[in-house]
């Protein structure tokens, strides 16, 4: 059996935010953190920078922006 690596702790030196995982992704302009590039993308795909709400997404108790299908089944 595998050992499964440890998961390494991000953190925001702009804004003390902290969040779990690598696939996770913080912008440096706003300080949301998103569950993945994907979503980081969407929000900025205007240029600027978009709220996750607007854009139909939920946040974790931890403030990580999930797509609304991942939070109702992450609980």
């Amino acid at each position: 059996m595998r050992d499964r690596p440890e998961m390494a702790t991000q953190r925001c030196r702009a804004c003390g935010s902290v969040w779990v995982g690598m696939d996770r992704a913080h912008c440096r302009c706003c300080c949301q953190t998103f569950d993945d590039a994907a979503l980081f993308d969407a929000h900025r795909a205007t240029g600027s920078c978009v709220a996750g709400s607007e854009l139909d997404l939920v946040q974790t108790k931890n403030g990580i922006w999930l797509r609304l299908l991942e939070a109702s089944t992450a609980r």
